[in-house]
């Protein structure tokens, strides 16, 4: 129950009521907004809980442990926050942002070490703003454990013009300055925060204020992401490897350009819980022992919130030298999401810890949590299972969310990479004089049309002339993806993937036996490769043998008859099968 003020009081405030705003600097923005009256009332309870927390943390002397609401973790507070926001009806506040209408709410009591009162230091702040409302006093020093026997209710004094704070300014933070009085302010008296009073005019305006500033802070965040391209012409899963001092880093730098992005260098002691995040003891200024533990998140999720949370605009996770670490280990359960889509998303879902999960539930925006559950949800209608709920259970990369790497792969070292990891990148070589290679003389659409006869026929090669390689080592049916099998996309596909994997794996060790050697001088090198390659040759100018039947070619001699044409006969004699179809995929 609100405290009864005296008579004397009651008439004061409303003499301020009837004041006229007429600062010229705050300026009059009295539209009438489509606010309900329930609205306005969850207002006023931001307000007041806001002024009461204030001065009962101003009498005790620090912030009790909270320094911010929402504050999930009631065992770190000295006090009951949860029933200081009960007395408001304010509940949900606890633990997500407090949302009215179209705007959203946090409170910030105390800086970083423990400073109150002051514009930066104590303020409500309407997300995805630069804007807050501040108390603008001295700021002081608070103690951390700081607490206070004195009720609760003690503090209702809004209605009082001589009780600190008097006064709530609309202000906004520009770089490392806060202008707290920028928009004007207004005094707590005639904002009607009493328990029976009206929504004033004053109320109203502020509100108003708020709404219109909101307006113009999305519009500008609009019109600056209208000029960003929303899709990069690069590769999502991006490694660009070749020798040491080629501009790998520079030539990743400059494709990034404006674009947000991070940085990390792997090193041979990094970890999956550096690069994901973990749970871990860190260190809290409003703690009673000085330690307390959380989720710390790593260069992966802090990038996949960004993305969530700014859908519109590439977000890039840089990887220097991407080998020096395990990769299989550091990405751990998350390298399922490098499968992508043909939209770029993540192929399948991966269930987030019970960490991992409460720090997505409050450090995402309501927008960036309803991004989330529609990735899972489409993802899980195209794989035929059932829609996930939208509680942060699983997790997704975005297709706005761009992982790119450097690797030198001759130095000493380094760890090896498995064949089911190097499938999901697309690798890029960057040759000696630093120019990216890339084929010249090859047509998408013969390498879409003759993709299976190829795959085929490059398996008996490496059966034919191989030297002990397993079954397990050939190419498989959906070694390239439906999408990177497209006319489109294989000639990037097939340089990166497949001549990168032969080269490098599957014929490491008989590369004579597997690849065209003739006019190459000395040592044959994977650019030789990428530099020869062409659709206009029966063995794509780079294999021992023949691989694909060229269509408009005349009758090939004996001696240069195709492994197709002797491999199809063969089948016929013995009265084998056409190889089945590949299923067709649901449609997104």
């Amino acid at each position: 129950m609100v405290k009864k003020w005296s008579q004397e009081i009651i008439n004061l405030r409303r003499v301020h009521n009837l004041r006229t705003i007429t600062d010229s600097k705050r300026g009059s923005i009295m539209e009438r907004s489509t606010v309900t009256e329930e609205g306005y009332e969850k207002f006023k309870n931001l307000l007041r809980f806001f002024y009461a927390q204030y001065r009962y943390n101003r009498t005790a002397g620090g912030a009790g442990g909270v320094r911010k609401v929402p504050h999930p973790d009631a065992s770190n507070t000295r006090y009951d926050l949860q029933g200081h926001l009960d007395q408001f009806h304010l509940g949900e506040f606890q633990n997500k942002p407090l949302q009215i209408g179209d705007l959203s709410f946090t409170i910030t009591f105390s800086g970083q070490w423990g400073h109150m009162g002051s514009g930066p230091n104590t303020f409500i702040y309407l997300c995805g703003t630069d804007i807050g409302l501040y108390l603008n006093l001295k700021a002081f020093k608070g103690d951390s454990e700081a607490t206070t026997d004195a009720p609760f209710v003690n503090f209702f004094t809004w209605d009082d013009p001589h009780q600190e704070p008097t006064t709530l300014y609309v202000g906004e933070r520009e770089g490392s300055i806060t202008n707290c009085d920028k928009y004007g302010s207004y005094k707590f008296v005639d904002l009607g925060l009493g328990e029976n009073d009206p929504t004033t005019d004053q109320l109203k305006d502020l509100y108003a204020k708020l709404q219109k500033l909101n307006s113009r802070a999305k519009a500008q965040q609009h019109e600056s992401q209208e000029h960003i391209p929303t899709t990069l012409d690069a590769p999502r899963n991006w490694i660009l490897f070749g020798a040491p001092g080629t501009g790998k880093s520079y030539t990743i730098n400059k494709a990034a350009g404006q674009y947000p992005h991070r940085r990390v260098t792997f090193h041979p002691d990094y970890t999956y819980a550096q690069f994901v995040g973990s749970y871990k003891p860190v260190v809290a200024t409003e703690s009673n022992t000085g330690i307390t533990y959380g989720f710390v998140p790593g260069p992966f999720i802090n990038t996949l919130i960004e993305a969530l949370e700014q859908p519109h605009i590439p977000h890039i996770l840089i990887i220097e030298e991407i080998n020096r670490a395990d990769p299989a280990a550091v990405f751990g359960d998350v390298f399922q999401l490098l499968d992508r889509s043909g939209s770029g998303s993540s192929e399948y879902t991966v269930h987030a810890s019970p960490e991992l999960k409460d720090y997505l539930r409050i450090n995402l925006s309501d927008k960036a949590k309803q991004n989330l559950h529609t990735l899972v949800r489409d993802i899980s209608i195209r794989s035929g299972d059932a829609p996930e709920a939208s509680d942060c259970s699983e997790i997704a990369i975005p297709s706005n969310m761009y992982i790119w790497a450097s690797m030198n792969s001759a130095d000493q070292g380094v760890f090896p990479m498995d064949t089911a990891f190097k499938r999901r990148w697309t690798f890029q070589y960057l040759a000696i004089d630093g120019n990216v290679m890339e084929p010249k003389d090859v047509e998408g659409v013969i390498l879409s049309n003759h993709w299976d006869e190829i795959r085929t026929n490059i398996n008996l090669l490496i059966k034919d002339g191989g030297q002990d390689i397993p079954e397990d080592k050939l190419l498989g049916q959906y070694f390239l993806s439906s999408n990177e099998q497209t006319a489109d996309n294989i000639v990037q596909a097939f340089s990166s993937k497949v001549i990168m994997y032969l080269f490098e794996d599957a014929a490491r060790y008989c590369r004579p036996q597997i690849f065209n050697t003739d006019g190459s001088q000395g040592q044959l090198y994977l650019s030789d490769l990428l530099t020869n390659l062409s659709t206009s040759k029966p063995n794509l100018g780079i294999f021992a043998n023949p691989v694909m039947t060229l269509e408009t070619s005349a009758e090939p001699k004996e001696t240069n008859q195709s492994i197709t044409d002797e491999t199809t006969e063969s089948s016929e004699e013995q009265g084998g099968t056409e190889s089945p179809e590949p299923p067709e995929e649901s449609a997104e």
